[in-house]
């Protein structure tokens, strides 16, 4: 099944990016390069998702939680999650869709969940993984939850992406217009990563994974002061007096709440030296 837009004509980095895929298709790694060589702020889904005991948000606060992430003005979305592609896709500048072959999604799988298991859990620590730090969702990290809920569910989601879940994104893409970009190996994953990082709008900014910001307020990296990004949102450009990891409101309404839950960026330490992706 061929992506739409797939041949998306090549320019400056967008300030929004989706990438989707397969779990195992190695997005989560190519996602933690992209934010250090780009300096995007990198929110993964999975943090948003799931909570301590791999508990389930209400599909209304789903919902109200990836409006949250939609409406900020810089981001890389790492994560499937197919029945909000649209909303996100929607507002991306552009999609990553990396779609390895489910043999080798299913196998990576495999892999990374025989290295966790061999690895002793701690509350507040990441698992080791061959490379370093295994990315593990932020609240299960901090609870000590069990790194993997379910490897035959990973296994059938992986084998059945191309089946289910792409069919369901390849009609959002289409509806939303939306470039996207498809890698279906490694190298094509590394080409892409090299263009959006030579053509980023701005350096990498020294402070890539702040502290996690408290409820009602989030964390953003941005250019350098007094360089202006091209293409940036007015909102972004109003900001570019701030120090790039400088906490600021969000969604305040009159009364003083927040409007919309705390959505902050990556601190995982899997961020710390992704290794998986090599340039070409």
């Amino acid at each position: 099944m061929a992506s739409p837009s797939c041949d998306a004509p090549r320019g400056r980095t967008p300030l929004r990016i989706a990438v989707l895929g397969s779990p195992g298709s190695g997005k989560t790694a190519f996602c933690h390069l992209l934010a250090v060589r780009t300096g995007l702020p990198l929110y993964h889904l999975d943090d948003l998702y799931w909570s301590p005991g791999w508990s389930r948000p209400g599909e209304a606060e789903w919902a109200h939680r990836i409006d949250a992430l939609c409406a900020l003005p810089r981001w890389i979305a790492d994560g499937n999650y197919a029945g909000s592609a649209e909303p996100r896709a929607r507002a991306a500048g552009l999609v990553v869709l990396i779609d390895r072959h489910p043999l080798l999604c299913a196998a990576a799988l495999v892999r990374r969940s025989l290295r966790l298991r061999r690895t002793a859990h701690h509350p507040g620590t990441a698992p080791r993984g061959r490379h370093g730090p295994e990315y593990v969702p932020r609240r299960l990290r901090e609870a000590g939850d069990p790194p993997v809920l379910s490897l035959t569910a990973l296994l059938r989601k992986a084998l059945l992406f191309r089946r289910r879940d792409l069919v369901v994104i390849h009609d959002a893409l289409h509806r939303t217009g939306t470039p996207v970009r498809r890698c279906r190996t490694r190298r094509q994953a590394a080409v892409l990563l090299a263009e959006l990082v030579r053509s980023a709008p701005y350096p990498p900014s020294p402070e890539l994974f702040p502290e996690p910001a408290v409820p009602g307020e989030r964390h953003t990296a941005g250019p350098p002061e007094g360089r202006a990004a091209e293409g940036q949102p007015p909102e972004g450009r109003a900001r570019q007096g701030r120090a790039p990891d400088a906490p600021e409101p969000y969604g305040h309404p009159a009364d003083g709440r927040s409007a919309h839950p705390a959505v902050t960026p990556c601190t995982c330490p899997a961020a710390a030296a992704p290794t998986l992706w090599r340039s070409p």
